[in-house]
């Protein structure tokens, strides 16, 4: 049997461990709109060339794939973050499963399209997504008219 130290040990090095993973997938999400920001700019950027074919949708894929990939790292942080509460509320004296599995995941994560229309993604990347197409309709009907 252990004794209460080496269970408080045990469970600090699991909520540090927790913690490490929930930091990195916040480090990715927000990875995912400074990449944004970067392809869609670079993408304006070569669509104004004057020898350039170039239809406003081609910005949705790119941010639209963007919008996804930060959905992606946003839920699998809040499970991360479930787990951590979970872990942390439990009683001392409660055996709490130190493993991490997919059904463990699954069953504390939401689902993809619920992150989608969470504020942090709608706030972000859909009016990023509009506001370059709006820069790029404005500088080719400027150009059109010029």
């Amino acid at each position: 049997m252990e004794n209460i130290s080496d269970q408080i040990a045990w469970r600090l090095g699991y909520l540090a461990f927790l913690q490490g993973v929930i930091a990195r997938l916040a480090n990715s999400a927000t990875a995912m709109k400074a990449g944004s920001v970067a392809v869609l700019t670079a993408l304006l950027a070569c669509s104004l060339g004057d020898q350039v074919t170039f239809h406003w949708a081609l910005f949705v894929l790119p941010g639209g794939l963007f919008m996804g990939f930060h959905a992606f790292f946003l839920q699998q942080e809040r499970a991360f973050v479930r787990l951590y509460n979970a872990a942390s509320d439990a009683p001392l004296a409660q055996r709490i499963a130190y493993r991490i599995d997919g059904a463990r995941l699954a069953a504390v994560r939401e689902p993809l399209l619920r992150v989608l229309c969470r504020p942090t993604v709608l706030a972000f990347h859909p009016p990023l997504v509009a506001a370059v197409v709006l820069a790029y309709l404005f500088v080719q009907e400027a150009r059109a008219c010029c």
